[in-house]
């Protein structure tokens, strides 16, 4: 296992991701007379991280011999600040670190070829050991994983109910379902909100009948409490909202082109967020959940108070309650499926902000290719090199795999 140079406890599960981030060269040369290689251990290693992560941020909390130590004030700060970190400290790195000890050429050569040879045995022993002298990473790929798992444990700290919308805050897959439900949704909840208050101003008259006055007022503090749950949890999401848009920004890698979106190692992911999707979110989100929540309970008196028998109070309040609750009634996915979208985006969003740093690892953690894929690609490519006659072959980005039958795999151009 690889002995980090943090100073706060860490759960096992986070060794070992952080050690295969900062040290994937040591990692390597550790599991590949296992039969192992760096992809299979990334998918494990982030998972066992994944499933543990409340785990690690409590842990990681705890003083150290009852005594406070420097690095437990990186977990005070929030996951804005640690994003922000990150991104420094791997600038720093990139442009004044060379793991082959060039001075600032802005280019770190963790390139995993050298393992092909054991005539690099003497090399490979060499940047190991400038792994081990590079504590700088270590730190930047904990304020990595650190600000992402802070950003997850919004949602539960929080309280955010889950909607047609908000979805999107964890997951990096445009959901064509929620956008056509969502957008009935809102037409539905502004058209039947408008009925209400036109009926309300052309024929209004107040109930005398107490048990209508009664039912009035216990509605209307029902429907304010929640009301006021349903803005709570969507003025608690705004600020996620904010960041995300800022993330899509600081990040285009994390925004797929339509033709990227194709490759067989995204579609199987179903990557295809974009900020456009995220930004037509929020807006939505804020005309359901913090507009209609402000407008429901004052118009919730007049219309029951305009109702003229005890039955028809309570079905008018009935379906008051309903249109601001109807966004969240319609979203319905399974925990499995939304866990393993939150696991994907997770996973997603670490390995484009590394890769964007360390490209030489843009195979194994961002497009995730296994051997396989990587020896399919090379021979397609070299095929294509041959039918060239000569010119120039087109990179083996442009390759999309569009199926895989009895063991064959066909690609597109």
């Amino acid at each position: 296992m690889v002995k980090l140079g943090i100073r706060c406890h860490l759960i096992e599960s986070a060794v070992n991701f952080i050690g295969l981030l900062s040290r994937p060269l040591t990692t390597h040369n550790e599991i590949k007379r296992d039969n192992h290689n760096l992809h299979s251990k990334w998918i494990q290693y982030f998972l066992d991280f994944y499933n543990e992560r409340t785990n690690f941020l409590i842990l990681a909390n705890t003083k150290i011999y009852g005594s406070q130590v420097s690095d437990l004030n990186i977990l005070k700060k929030d996951y804005k600040e640690n994003y922000t970190d990150a991104n420094i400290i791997f600038k720093e790195i990139t442009e004044n670190y060379n793991i082959d000890g060039d001075d600032k050429s802005g280019d770190i050569s963790l390139d995993l070829s050298i393992f092909e040879n054991d005539g690099n045995q003497d090399l490979l022993l060499a940047k190991i050991e400038q792994e081990k002298k590079n504590v700088k990473i270590e730190y930047g790929v904990f304020r990595l994983v650190l600000f992402i798992f802070q950003y997850l444990h919004v949602f539960e700290d929080k309280s955010i109910n889950n909607n047609l919308w908000n979805y999107c805050l964890k997951s990096s897959t445009f959901s064509f379902r929620c956008f056509m439900i969502g957008l009935l949704t809102l037409i539905c909840q502004y058209v039947w909100t408008g009925a209400l208050i036109y009926n309300v101003i052309i024929d209004y008259h107040i109930s005398s009948d107490i048990s209508i006055i009664l039912i009035t007022i216990i509605s209307t503090i029902i429907s304010s409490l929640y009301s006021y749950e349903t803005f709570s949890s969507f003025w608690s999401s705004v600020t996620l909202y904010e960041f995300l848009i800022k993330l899509y920004e600081d990040n285009p890698e994390l925004e797929l082109s339509r033709e990227e979106e194709d490759y067989y190692y995204y579609k199987i992911r179903h990557i295809n967020m974009r900020k456009l999707y995220i930004k037509y979110n929020l807006c939505a989100d804020f005309l359901s959940n913090f507009i209609l929540p402000i407008v429901l309970p004052i118009l919730n008196i007049f219309v029951i108070l305009n109702s003229e028998t005890a039955i028809d109070a309570i079905l008018n309040s009935m379906a008051i309650f309903f249109i601001v609750q109807i966004d969240e009634e319609l979203y319905r996915i399974t925990e499995y499926s939304t866990n393993q979208e939150t696991i994907i985006f997770t996973r997603w969003v670490i390995s484009t902000l590394y890769c964007k740093y360390f490209p030489a690892y843009d195979k194994i953690f961002k497009k995730e290719c296994d051997t396989w894929h990587n020896s399919v690609m090379n021979l397609s490519n070299r095929y294509r090199k041959k039918s060239c006659n000569g010119k120039v072959a087109p990179d083996e980005e442009g390759y999309k795999i569009t199926g895989i039958d009895n063991g064959m795999v066909f690609f597109n151009d």
